[in-house]
């Protein structure tokens, strides 16, 4: 273990049958010298014949740890031993092991110079290492094993390709390496219900009425006792609607986040000290049930919720103890003033972690968002109708698909983000070029955001679509709010980008917009990653940005049923920021919340994420530029509006086109999924004007080339988003 070369030698010289001796967790001398990756230890254990193979199920296998923490000469030495290639507890052979572990591809070519079979299938979920290496964004193994010809289309026991979980897990490199493999007949295979909770789902009954049955099954007809065939009738199928969904009344919402495997949100000092170990959360609020979770952290763990009265008295407790076991291992404590954060609503968190005789052996890190209760009168539901959407599921407990929902017509896209003084304003960039000076929005007042807006007209290309304003040909901002007044349907998409420039506040354009247009309120608000980019300095948090909009929105809401109770106006919230989003949601159950995700830009594969707002985009935009775009992976995003209760998602139709499973993935765990096509269109022409003919070039936001599958309509989705800024629903006929 210590790299203590001649005192291993002195020992086994005094006893040589203690060599192969386990200790309480059935390690042998030849493991511990592997896991620390001490070579000259391990060549004199294997020359005094030390055991390299297991003879029980119980034992480790060497190789296979090797794979895992060893250095290349140590994986060598074993192989030219004849170490065999054996699958793990988990059903994992060496192969699998290097391609999940991102290890060095000269691994993967060792062991294939050894025999190792590189198209060999685990025996958890028939994967070969292409699925690991993509699932886990090992783009180094991905690339090598493609270089050796794997079998690139292989499907997994759930028929799906290793593409599928690239995508699904926001690698883009290795998307595009598995792209430019693919073959010409598209992919198919069913959509796993597992694959978010990594447990089995149940599936709704309507699902396992349509399971083909086998070709055996199919002979034999359904016969009663007297041979007279069943002619009962199925089930009517009666969608279950949700109206509204869960939100805050009185209570406060804390929830933590522990960091992605890569940062490690739990660490002990002295490494490999606890491999198994069990935490549990608690608070001394009496109404709250401690949370258990197992380490090392599983992905369906890293999200703990409260619900608390008062934030003044909300204290963690976090205690380590053994997986089988009552006695504390570790214990430390998250105060309150670590969760009230001098007035933020975020924020990271780094705690100690003791021993029972108070000495640090570990540290734990975490994110936490507190969300707090609308501070206003909130829209009373017996007055103001909520949102309703109805699933394929026969109760509440299971998820099912969405077959309908409230949610109907074109929705006007508009782009609302803060002053400094908390009023609501129209503008799709965080920044605005004044004088040669960049300036945020967010440090103007609301009268500096006037001034200047009146220095900056709407552009001369846009033209009012009503009789009124043609008529005048008026376009300075004192005539926006009659030629607003005075717009229809047909002019949502001049609407989109007159009010995108027009210095208004979100006040002014729901007063003036005909209620017979609805709004898609798209929020902009900044990412910690981007307010230090563009150095952001906010007066403001999440909490008091949420309440500003959802009070003006309230009060429209008020004023429209005080002038016509027989017509409301229809909004939606959108944002790709995740933080708004939850608030949002929990603040109110009236108006539903997409989460936008923007996964599949060339940014997602360079290494830098934020683009300067001074250069131009180096791809293609919709018809107005903005800011706040950001990416998740498929999974995080859908597990983020699962767990708040979030309406659906918004995601780009190229990567929908270019695995179609992912639609029925999202759609599967009750989310709404709406295909977002506002630049591509640009796109196609910037690619047929630069003559891009190459199939299998990478010219398109990562995938593919000039291909017209990529620019297609996805199929099975519930809404589009268009470049003209035109929000459009499907009507189903549960409407």
């Amino acid at each position: 273990m210590h790299g203590r070369v001649g005192m291993v030698h002195s020992l086994l010289e005094k006893g040589l049958s203690t060599i192969d001796y386990t200790d309480h967790d059935n390690f042998t001398p030849l493991i511990h010298s592997i896991i620390k990756d001490q070579v000259s230890c391990v060549e004199q254990l294997l020359s005094h014949n030390a055991r390299i193979n297991p003879t029980s199920e119980s034992d480790h296998i060497p190789l296979n740890l090797a794979c895992q923490h060893a250095s290349l000469a140590l994986i060598k030495i074993l192989l030219e031993r004849d170490a065999k290639f054996l699958p793990d507890a988990e059903g994992l052979y060496p192969q699998h092991l290097v391609a999940r572990s991102c290890r060095s591809s000269a691994v993967l070519l060792l062991l294939k110079d050894h025999g190792a079979d590189l198209d060999q299938r685990d025996k958890l979920y028939q994967w070969t290492p292409l699925f690991h290496a993509a699932a886990e964004g090992c783009v180094g193994c991905l690339r090598t094993l493609l270089d050796c010809g794997v079998d690139a289309d292989a499907l997994d026991e759930k028929g799906l390709p290793a593409m599928y979980y690239a995508v699904w897990e926001g690698h883009l490199e290795c998307m595009k390496l598995l792209w430019s493999q693919r073959i010409s007949r598209p992919i198919a295979g069913q959509t796993p219900l597992d694959v978010l909770n990594n447990g089995p789902k149940y599936r709704d009954a309507m699902t396992a009425t349509l399971t083909p049955l086998s070709d055996e099954r199919k002979q034999i007809p359904a016969l009663e006792v007297d041979g007279i065939p069943d002619l009962s009738l199925p089930p009517p199928i009666i969608p279950l609607r949700h109206y509204g969904h869960n939100f805050l009344d009185n209570k406060t919402f804390v929830q933590i986040h522990f960091n992605p495997p890569s940062a490690d949100p739990i660490v002990f000092y002295q490494t490999g000290r606890y491999a198994a170990a069990r935490l549990t959360i608690s608070s001394k609020m009496t109404d709250l049930i401690p949370r258990n979770v197992m380490l090392p952290l599983q992905e369906d763990s890293r999200f703990i919720s409260f619900h608390i009265d008062k934030l003044e008295n909300f204290a963690i407790d976090f205690e380590i103890f053994p997986t089988f076991g009552s006695k504390v291992i570790a214990k430390t404590v998250a105060l309150p003033d670590v969760f009230e954060n001098d007035g933020r609503s975020s924020g990271h968190c780094c705690l100690p972690v003791f021993d029972p005789r108070l000495r640090a052996i570990g540290e734990i890190r975490f994110n936490f968002q507190v969300i707090k209760p609308y501070y206003g009168d909130p829209l009373e539901i017996t007055h103001f109708a909520t949102y309703w959407k109805a699933t394929s599921a026969f109760d509440a407990e299971h998820n099912g698909q969405v077959t309908g929902s409230s949610l109907s017509g074109d929705y006007v896209q508009i782009f609302v983000q803060m002053t400094r003084d908390l009023v609501p304003v129209l503008y799709p960039e965080f920044t605005i070029m004044h004088h040669g000076v960049r300036i945020p929005i967010s440090h103007l007042s609301i009268e500096e955001f006037k001034a200047i807006g009146r220095e900056h007209p709407p552009p001369s290309n846009i033209i009012i679509a009503s009789s009124e304003s043609n008529s005048t040909g008026n376009s300075s901002t004192s005539s926006l709010l009659p030629s607003l007044a005075a717009m229809s349907i047909t002019d949502i998409p001049t609407a989109h980008r007159l009010l995108a420039t027009s210095f208004l506040t979100l006040e002014e354009v729901l007063l003036h917009l005909p209620t017979s247009i609805h709004v898609n309120l798209c929020i902009l608000y900044p990412s910690p990653a981007e307010q230090k980019e563009l150095d952001l300095r906010l007066t403001f948090n999440i909490n008091n940005f949420a309440d500003a909009i959802l009070t003006h929105v309230f009060n429209h809401a008020r004023a429209s049923r005080l002038a016509n109770p027989d017509f409301m106006r229809s909004v939606v919230f959108t944002s790709y920021n995740v933080g708004i989003c939850v608030a949002l949601n929990w603040k109110q159950p009236n108006y539903p919340v997409l989460l936008c995700n923007d996964l599949g830009q060339p940014r997602d594969s360079n290494t830098s994420s934020i683009q300067s707002p001074a250069s131009p985009p180096s791809f293609s935009s919709p018809a107005i530029q903005y800011s706040g775009r950001a990416s998740l992976s498929i999974k995080e995003s859908a597990r983020i509006a699962q767990s708040n209760n979030l309406m659906g998602l918004m995601c780009r139709s190229s990567l929908l086109n270019v695995m179609p499973s992912l639609a029925e993935s999202i759609k599967e765990l009750g989310l709404v999924l709406v295909a977002d096509t506002s630049d591509e269109s640009a796109e196609r022409r910037r690619q047929q004007n630069a003559g891009s003919v190459n199939a299998n070039s990478t010219s398109h936001a990562g995938f593919g080339g000039t291909n017209d599958a990529l620019f297609r309509m996805p199929g099975n989705v519930n809404g589009v988003m268009r470049e003209t800024g035109v929000l459009r629903f499907n009507d189903s006929i549960d409407m």
